[in-house]
């Protein structure tokens, strides 16, 4: 089972705790911590998680915020990673563009991406990526290396290559249901689920009760 989340509403969270969005964030890493051994305690199934980290979109903040969130990714990344191997997940940085980030993320997310990969699940970590993108690319490299145009080539070609079940996307703002640029391809078939509060705030129990939701559903891809 492949499970995605969206996790939405980390500068509302701090303009309600009356915070700074650095403690935000901060406070957001634990959160991915937290969600991953939910998922992992409640279901046996789980074996790839996808977390939406920062589109391409979000590199059109003001510089200010953009130099903060560099900043944690690069310091914050090596905790996560060390989690994420005791989980026995391994690490994979999917971008469309990963040159809009600086060198010295890039470096780190390269490193840390080759040495936690001996996991039998996988963790994607979407860092300046686009779904969009993600499709026009793989169409780009199909047509470069001579491949037909097979879903089987074409999901291959993709950053994130297999499918997403289930897509969990946080934030008190329950109108807001867009994905935001997520993987567009993958999720196709996806159940989705709204957690209606900001990510930092999300607790076991919500996460269990969205499984729930998921696992009383009856999937049927259209048959």
């Amino acid at each position: 089972m492949h499970v995605g989340v969206i996790p939405d509403g980390n500068r509302r969270y701090a303009e309600q705790k009356g915070i700074s969005r650095r403690k935000a964030y901060k406070n957001a890493k634990q959160t991915v911590k937290q969600v991953t051994q939910s998922l992992n305690d409640y279901s046996e199934n789980v074996d790839s998680i996808t977390f939406y980290l920062l589109s391409e979109e979000n590199l059109k903040r003001d510089e200010e915020e953009l130099e903060t969130l560099f900043d944690l990714l690069e310091s914050n990344i090596d905790e996560i990673g060390e989690f994420l191997d005791e989980e026995e997940y391994s690490i994979n940085w999917a971008s469309t563009n990963p040159g809009a980030l600086p060198q010295y993320l890039q470096d780190k997310l390269a490193d840390i991406e080759q040495k936690y990969s001996r996991g039998s699940k996988t963790v994607n970590l979407l860092i300046s990526y686009s779904g969009k993108q993600d499709i026009l690319q793989a169409s780009e490299n199909l047509e470069a290396g001579g491949l037909e145009h097979t879903e089987e080539n074409f999901s291959a070609s993709l950053e994130v290559q297999d499918d997403i079940d289930f897509v969990i996307r946080t934030g008190d703002n329950p109108e807001r249901e867009c994905i935001s640029g997520f993987p567009i391809w993958n999720s196709s078939y996806a159940e989705f689920y709204h957690i209606q509060k900001n990510f930092p705030s999300v607790s076991p129990k919500d996460v269990r009760e969205a499984l729930d939701h998921f696992n009383s559903l009856r999937r049927k891809k259209g048959e």
